[in-house]
């Protein structure tokens, strides 16, 4: 063995020593010595790239770490630690590549698997995220940060009871951790358990003080919520530590929206803009700054943040369009599910069912939130909101017939008595129902499963909310939505309005060739002239008039929580400046306004 080899590899050694005591910088100063001496030794190059990483020194750590990959490009390693610096740097669509990389070459490796998890989730990538998070704890069951970023991903993704499993088993290896503890908060906050939600958030801040995620999430509740004074307390108390957390700034600036101060709420998501943050945490604040230049009356401002924000959240979960046309398939095959010479024959006379609900239905933004807000405060209705009832029924409804042609006319009355019970079921694990009351079902999008309503609930009323469909499209574009493939079409007004199209296509069809009892609110009638419609709607529901109605702003803020994106608006008195808001933007609807004139014309928007 050479003099210059006895000595680098005495140097390693000691190195490698230094490194185990968390002696990070005495231990770089020395492998970047022993790359010096011998610029060929591609292990040191990838245990120096480490340190660098862990140092913070991402830049020097990439340098190293492609010095490493030119070396071993056949190795896992050093595409491995080159991914990381990138990763750190935020350099996102690089680190995926270079941690792919590493998986090629070594699949069994569980940290590749995890990190790249986290990178896609970071990018709001959820469906890929899940998978690789899923297959590092396949290699390691007991991965902790794995189970945790998983059980993260699962509660964005609306899968609420797998992240229950998945979150308790990781609390069960590190009941102290503030990340877990936070995703458990979040997970209760999706329950409407909000006292219970917020004492997961401080055991989380307990277990990390400066966790201001956590404190962020927080806030966000309280917002949520309504108690603004808590919210803005513990915000000016956060920020105080860190002024541009991102984070913490979109909440203020929510906050703001509240108060009215939408200048300084601008001032505030301006001033971020420039900071590191994820996906996610930049198209949330995109998009809020799209809806406030929008308040401003700064329309020239408008589309380019509205755009930026679908780009980083819609868009980045479903980065090549398979939600958004699953979605659009679901609808073609609910379609196909009637047949008009078949359902002359069924039997549609009436039967007292108990419990038979109304459905509250229309396209997402139609101001389906806001009468559903006003009906739950009669008290001879209760409501409910955006539950999965009417869902599981469809779920089991396929299960048993396929979901092939014609299926929803050839069930017969055993199915549609379990059907029944499994939309029961369904409902009362959300609802705890009130004696005496009418219950209101309302999810805009059940619009699309109208003949299997109808069909299992033949007697059900059903209450369609409409609006203008340009004002509708654009306020999809504002809006930010959970992860789903119904959902994943607003990225744009054009895929929008395709949507759009689709599914008030498939309610005509069901308006003309199914025996519905129902009842059209126009959105801009109500606003307008709010007695004289909701009057004109409970004589449909066979209720009388009372004057809660008139109270139902009060009403929702007496709520414990409303999940849908309105949720700062419908505890406000009705408003109409959100009506015919479309003509501001006129000449960005020049390409779709000829897709959407027959619907502008049918539901009497055409003057």
């Amino acid at each position: 063995m050479s003099k210059k080899n006895i000595l680098t590899q005495s140097h390693k050694i000691k190195a490698d020593r230094l490194a185990l005591d968390n002696r990070m910088e005495d231990a770089q100063i020395l492998y970047a010595r022993i790359c010096k001496v011998d610029p060929t030794d591609a292990e040191v190059w990838v245990k120096l790239a480490e340190t660098q990483r862990r140092l913070g020194q991402y830049r020097d750590a990439e340098y190293s770490g492609r010095h490493a990959v030119r070396l071993l490009p056949n190795k896992a390693q050093p595409h491995h630690v080159l991914a990381a610096s990138l990763h750190c740097q935020g350099k996102h669509d690089e680190a995926i590549i270079e941690y792919r990389k590493a998986i090629q070459f070594q699949p069994s490796y569980p940290s590749s698997h995890y990190l790249l998890g986290n990178a896609l989730m970071e990018l709001g990538r959820l469906a890929e995220a899940e998978s690789s998070l899923s297959q590092a704890l396949a290699l390691q069951p007991k991965f902790f940060e794995a189970l945790n970023d998983l059980g993260a991903v699962l509660l964005k993704i609306g899968r609420v009871d797998q992240a229950a499993v998945i979150l308790k088993q990781a609390l069960a290896l590190n009941p102290q951790s503030s990340e877990v503890l936070a995703n458990l908060g979040s997970l209760l906050e999706m329950d409407e358990r909000v006292d219970e939600a917020l004492e997961f958030y401080r055991r989380a801040l307990r277990a990390r003080p400066d966790a201001l995620e956590v404190l962020a999430k927080q806030a966000e509740l309280l917002e949520k919520i309504g108690r603004l004074h808590e919210a803005n307390e513990l915000l000016e108390h956060s920020l105080a530590s860190n002024s541009k957390h991102p984070t913490l700034n979109l909440i203020a600036a929510r906050l703001e929206r509240r108060m009215g101060d939408h200048t300084q709420a601008v001032m505030r998501l301006e001033g971020v803009l420039s900071q590191s943050m994820t996906f996610a945490t930049s198209g949330e604040i995109h998009l809020l700054l799209g809806a406030l230049y929008d308040r401003l009356g700064q329309t020239d401002k408008v589309m380019f943040h509205l755009s930026e924000g679908k780009l980083r959240t819609a868009s980045a979960a479903d980065p090549d369009g398979a939600g958004r046309v699953r979605f659009l398939e679901k609808i073609a095959q609910t379609r196909s599910w009637i047949n008009d010479q078949q359902l002359i024959n069924i039997n549609t006379q009436e039967r007292m069912l108990t419990d038979t609900p109304i459905f509250l239905i229309g396209f997402p933004r139609s101001g389906t939130t806001l009468l559903e807000q006003i009906l739950d405060s009669h008290p001879d209705l209760q409501a409910m909101e955006e539950k999965p009832a009417a869902a599981a029924m469809e779920q089991a409804f396929l299960a048993m017939t396929g979901g092939v042609p014609n299926a929803v006319a050839d069930l017969n009355q055993q199915q549609l008595d379990m059907l029944r019970n499994t939309y029961y079921h369904e409902m009362q694990r959300h609802v705890e129902r009130r004696l005496d009351t009418l219950l209101v079902d309302k999810l805009p999008l059940n619009i699309v499963r109208v003949p299997l309503l109808w069909r299992v609930f033949p007697e059900a009323r059903f209450i369609l909310v409409v609006r203008h469909p340009c004002d509708v499209v654009l306020s999809c574009l504002m809006q930010s939505f959970g992860h789903n493939d119904a959902m994943a079409s607003f990225v744009s007004l054009e895929s929008a309005a395709e949507l759009y199209v689709q599914v008030m296509a498939a309610w005509l069809d069901y308006e003309r060739c199914l025996p519905l009892h129902y009842h059209v609110i126009h959105y801009e009638d109500l606003v307008t002239n709010f007695k004289i419609e909701s009057k004109s709607l409970l004589d449909f529901l066979g209720l009388g008039w009372h004057e809660a109605l008139l109270d139902h702003a009060q009403h929702a803020q007496q709520r414990t929580i409303i999940q849908t994106p309105s949720y700062h608006q419908v505890t406000q008195a009705i408003y109409e400046h959100a009506k015919y808001r479309w003509k501001r933007y006129e000449k960005d609807f020049a390409p779709i306004i000829d897709t959407l004139q027959p619907y502008i014309n049918h539901f009497g928007y055409s003057s």
